[in-house]
C-alpha cells in the first residue's frame, strides 16, 4: 500500500509525522468545538485549557519532525523543496486571513448576544494556531521535513 514516488514524496502510511499530524487536525477541531459551547469564556474551561497545553506540545513535536524543510536557510533548499515551503506557506497564511474574516463575521452576526461574543477569542485564538500549524501538517503529512531531516542527519 505504501509507495515511493518518482519525485520522492511519499505516502501518508510511510511518514512517522503523519499520526502527529493527523492528530493535531483532529485536536483542533476538538478545540474549535468546545470553544464554541463552552459556557462562557473557553479561557477559563478546563477541558479547552488541556487540549490547549496538548495542542501546543504536539504542535512543538510535529515542528521538530519537519524542520528540514520549515526552518532550513533557502541556501540549504532545492528548487522543489523551497516551492514547498512557499506552498505550504501561503496556504497558512490564506487560511489565517479567512479564520480571521471568519470570526469577525460570526462576531458580526452575533453581535446581540453576549454569551457568543465572550466565546470568540478562544475561538480566533484556536482558529489562528491551527492556521500557523498548517504549513507543519501540510509538511507531516507529506512526510518531506522529516525525510530531509533524516538524509542530513545520515551525512
Amino acid at each position: 500500500m505504501s509507495r515511493q514516488g518518482s519525485d520522492g514524496t511519499t505516502d501518508l502510511v510511510r511518514s512517522p509525522s503523519s499520526p502527529v499530524a493527523l492528530s493535531l487536525c483532529a485536536l483542533s477541531a476538538a478545540m474549535v468545538v468546545l470553544s464554541l459551547i463552552s459556557e462562557g469564556n473557553a479561557f477559563s474551561d478546563s477541558w479547552w485549557l488541556v487540549a490547549f497545553a496538548v495542542w501546543l506540545l504536539m504542535w512543538g513535536v510535529l515542528r521538530s519532525m519537519t524542520r528540514g524543510v520549515a526552518e532550513r536557510p533557502r541556501e540549504g533548499l532545492d528548487e522543489r523543496e523551497r516551492g514547498l515551503r512557499d506552498r505550504v506557506s501561503f496556504i497558512g497564511y490564506q487560511c489565517a486571513v479567512g479564520a480571521g474574516m471568519a470570526v469577525v463575521l460570526l462576531m458580526v452576526a452575533f453581535q446581540n448576544e453576549p454569551a457568543m461574543i465572550e466565546r470568540m477569542p478562544a475561538l480566533l485564538t484556536t482558529l489562528m494556531l491551527t492556521s500557523s500549524a498548517l504549513p507543519s501538517i501540510i509538511l507531516g503529512l507529506s512526510g518531506a521535513g522529516v525525510e530531509d531531516a533524516e538524509a542530513d542527519h545520515d551525512e
